[in-house]
């Protein structure tokens, strides 16, 4: 299964090396673990706890924007990157993964749809 990363998240990420490489590489192998992994869907598409290689992940569902995207995130627990959310949409027609953005959790609100990365995230997800 392919896990498309958006060009913005690319840049997240690019910047998260900058920031935090051990937060980045973490997220990097996750994603790589998960392209490779054949219950990638039922894994990003059910709350709760997860193993992807030999690290846990949470993932829920972006509960604000129900109704007008099928996004999710998922954290990576007990690594440096646990601090950071991973935001994805599901395209179950297409049964198309894509990451939209990588964030830090202290300064990321998802109420906020007004905010400029909940924008990108939201028109992202409606340009996929």
């Amino acid at each position: 299964m392919h896990i498309d990363v958006h060009q913005h998240a690319k840049q997240d990420l690019s910047q998260l090396w900058t920031d935090n490489p051990k937060a980045a590489a973490s997220v990097e192998v996750v994603l790589e673990q998960l392209a490779a992994d054949p219950k990638v869907i039922d894994k990003l598409t059910t709350h709760g706890d997860n193993t992807v290689g030999k690290n846990l992940i949470n993932v829920k569902s972006w509960q604000r924007v129900r109704g007008i995207a099928d996004l999710w995130r998922f954290r990576i627990l007990e690594t440096p990157a646990t601090t950071y959310r991973i935001i994805y949409g599901y395209h179950w027609q297409t049964r198309q993964l894509c990451v939209f953005a990588v964030v830090e959790k202290e300064t990321y609100d998802y109420d906020n749809l007004e905010s400029s990365i909940n924008k990108r995230i939201l028109a992202d997800w409606r340009d996929l």
